[in-house]
């Protein structure tokens, strides 16, 4: 996750996680937004994030940050899109295997970075888009379409016939 834009970057799955794993998703996400942008990545205190992880970010011109033991506030941004996503996407999924999961993740990951606004942006989108207002010339109706199955819905103008 982006810090200043509340973007999520990049996700995986795995069943179990290893520091090769944790290297391959941050070199993926860092590749998304930019190295020359990233001056520190922020993590707790897990043991994938230990000597070896840090000696890799090091080789990137990164500097490793940890929060404190037992101190999740520290990563409030990371910990309230945990929370976002178990309660707005998860609560209401039942996934049928890793593919189902990873697929719907990618469907609520991109309805958050494009659609789902935050009260820390001024009510924007992490990734902002055009405002949607009704075109003046011409009959125009406001056309609903679901997103993760009807769990939320996005909309448009279209042309009346």
């Amino acid at each position: 996750m982006d810090l200043e834009t509340r973007q999520i970057l990049h996700f995986d799955i795995t069943v179990k996680t290893s520091t090769r794993w944790v290297r391959k998703v941050i070199k993926v996400a860092l590749r998304k937004k930019g190295l020359k942008n990233t001056s520190y990545v922020l993590t707790d205190n897990d043991t994938l994030f230990g000597r070896k992880f840090s000696r890799y970010l090091e080789r990137l011109g990164i500097k490793h940050k940890k929060t404190a033991v037992r101190s999740p506030w520290q990563n409030g941004h990371a910990e309230r899109f945990v929370k976002t996503c178990k309660e707005e996407f998860l609560d209401y999924f039942i996934p049928l295997n890793e593919y189902h999961l990873r697929v719907k993740l990618e469907e609520f990951i991109h309805f958050y970075n494009h659609k789902r606004t935050h009260l820390a942006l001024q009510k924007d989108t992490p990734i902002s888009s055009l405002t949607l207002h009704k075109p003046r010339d011409g009959d125009y109706k406001l056309v609903s379409h679901p997103v993760l199955g009807g769990l939320y819905h996005t909309y448009s103008w279209e042309e009346a016939a």
